[in-house]
């Protein structure tokens, strides 16, 4: 059985920035291409599963 579920977006805080807003490479500091500088980003997800019975 395949069953499909999807998550609704929610707000939560960027990975890449840890939510400054700001990455630093080599000692230089730009805005996150990741969230774009909010330091959040929305977040939603499809999964599908592959339900079935265990034969040994």
């Amino acid at each position: 059985m395949m069953k499909t579920i999807k998550k609704p977006e929610k707000i939560a805080l960027c990975r890449e920035c840890k939510g400054t807003g700001k990455v630093s490479r080599l000692g230089f500091s730009k805005v996150c291409p990741n969230c774009g500088g909010s330091g959040r980003v929305l977040v939603s997800c499809v999964m599908e599963l592959d339900i079935r019975p265990y034969v040994e």
